[in-house]
C-alpha cells in the first residue's frame, strides 16, 4: 500500500471521529450541561416540579419534564456562549419540535399520564463558560404540536 492511501486511511479512522467526539464532549456538552442545571433550578425557583432529566428514548430527548400546578411541562433547553444572528430558542425547528413531541407520547404513555395536561417550554441560557454569569429566558407555551404530530 502507498504512503498517500496509507495516510488517508489513518486521517479517516483516527482524526475525524476523535475530532468529533473531542468538540463534543469536552467542549460543547459541560456548557449544555450546565445549562440544563440552571434552567433546573430556575424551575424549581419557579415553584415547579423536577420529574426527570434527560429523558432518552430512540425518538428523541427531552432535558427536562417538570410540573406546574396540573400541567406537564416537557422543556428544552438551548444554552449558547454568545448570541450570533439569532436567539438559542429560535433554534428549536419544526423537526426538533416534532422529536420532542415524540419522546413526549412516549414518556406519557410509559408513566400512564395520557388525560393530563401538557405544555411545551423552552429555555434559553446565555453564558460565555460553565460557572459564568448566565441569562436564563424560559419562554412558555413555546410551541403546540402540529396536526401531523398531535399529542393524542
Amino acid at each position: 500500500m502507498n504512503f498517500f492511501l496509507r495516510q488517508l486511511i489513518f486521517r479517516i479512522i483516527f482524526f475525524e471521529p476523535v475530532a468529533r467526539v473531542f468538540d463534543r464532549c469536552i467542549i460543547h456538552d459541560p456548557l449544555g450541561l450546565y445549562g440544563e442545571r440552571l434552567a433546573a433550578r430556575h424551575l424549581l425557583k419557579q415553584g415547579y416540579y423536577i420529574t426527570s432529566q434527560r429523558f432518552l428514548v430512540r425518538y428523541g430527548e427531552i432535558d427536562l419534564v417538570a410540573v406546574d400546578r396540573n400541567t406537564i411541562v416537557f422543556v428544552e433547553v438551548k444554552t449558547r456562549s454568545r448570541i450570533n444572528n439569532s436567539i438559542p430558542a429560535e433554534s428549536v425547528g419544526i423537526a426538533k419540535q416534532a422529536r420532542i413531541v415524540r419522546a413526549a407520547k412516549h414518556y406519557l404513555k410509559q408513566y400512564h399520564l395520557t388525560e393530563c395536561q401538557t405544555r411545551f417550554d423552552v429555555i434559553a441560557v446565555l453564558c460565555s463558560a460553565p460557572g459564568a454569569r448566565a441569562v436564563t429566558t424560559h419562554y412558555k407555551h413555546a410551541f403546540e404540536p402540529h396536526a401531523s404530530f398531535e399529542i393524542f
